[in-house]
């Protein structure tokens, strides 16, 4: 019987495939703390523990938050971005031995993706991404995992048992239903529909699984029924959650969405540079989205997102 691990996931667009330069970086710790995201005056938290496997993604989407991360190795946010993928290597013995300093039963979630996609390509042959969740697996942790490939179909029996032993949470990321802009805009990703297809199975096999249309992008993404089609399509492919969240433009990414705005959409460029002066869109274009967000999945009967994790451990009453 063949290893569902060993399965290599080909790039979804070949013609988008950059060469690629992939370094195995030795670190001492692979969890990390999250604190609190404040956006436009609110704090949000995610989750209370984060896993990046990599650093740097092959899917090359256009405004990736996540390109800033590279400035911190001298690199570039741009190409080197999406050809300069460093491995985290040995993650998952590490994370045995952080899980087990924390006790035999992890009870707080950790998120895994929260910076790029634990699922790009070279996950294919590395199987960082695997070897976490067989360990969290093994030490009933709740996971949450966000991601845009269809790849992660591969881990479905992992993350069954995840779900089964504690908790588990997939969100796929889908921006439009438009595939020739998710090709451009997002190169080395599935077409939508393919992941809408992942949703399906996952949600088949038992794996919680919900679309994050995310991130909105203002004169893109958002037009006249754009939203409503793609929420309708979610739940047609047996969605159990849809989220969302608007276009965040950090400092160091603005200039390279811009470049790529030059390029495909250079009529929006000066609305772009109106709106984005700081990494937020207009508090009223954001609150706009989310109440237009909030009436489609109030007509569809769908969540915002997935339960909330319980900590299944009896709580002990005060003595005293």
């Amino acid at each position: 019987m063949s290893d569902p691990g060993r399965t290599i996931e080909p790039i979804p667009d070949a013609s988008a495939a950059r060469p690629l330069a992939v370094h195995h970086w030795q670190v001492k710790t692979v969890l990390n703390r999250m604190g609190a995201i404040r956006r436009q005056g609110v704090s949000q938290k995610i989750a209370d523990w984060s896993i990046n496997p990599y650093r740097g993604c092959q899917h090359g989407c256009a405004y990736c938050y996540a390109r800033r991360t590279h400035i911190d190795f001298d690199l570039d946010g741009a190409a080197s971005f999406e050809r300069e993928i460093f491995v985290k290597s040995d993650a998952a013995a590490i994370l045995r031995g952080e899980l087990r300093r924390h006790g035999a039963t992890w009870n707080m979630p950790i998120s895994i993706g929260t910076a790029v996609d634990p699922y790009q390509p070279v996950e294919g042959t590395q199987r960082v991404t695997r070897d976490l969740l067989q360990e969290l697996c093994a030490a009933r942790a709740p996971v949450t995992i966000i991601t845009k490939n269809t790849m992660v179909l591969r881990d479905a029996d992992l993350l069954a048992e995840i779900a089964r032993r504690s908790y588990c949470a997939v969100f796929v990321s889908i921006t439009t239903l438009d595939e020739e802009l998710a090709r451009r805009l997002e190169p080395a990703t599935p077409p939508p529909l393919k992941r809408l297809a992942a949703v399906r199975s996952l949600v088949a096999t038992g794996v919680p699984a919900g679309v994050m249309i995310a991130p909105i992008l203002p004169w893109l993404t958002d037009g006249s029924g754009a939203l409503e089609e793609l929420a309708l399509a979610a739940t047609r492919h047996n969605a159990n959650w849809i989220s969302s969240g608007t276009l965040r433009l950090h400092p160091d990414v603005r200039p390279i969405f811009f470049d790529w705005l030059s390029r495909e959409r250079p009529d929006l460029l000066e609305r772009y540079a109106a709106w984005y002066v700081r990494a937020d869109p207009p508090t009223y274009y954001h609150d706009r989205v989310h109440a237009r967000i909030d009436a489609i999945r109030a007509s569809l009967g769908m969540p915002g997102g997935p339960p909330a994790y319980v900590d299944p451990r009896p709580v002990q009453a005060a003595l005293f």
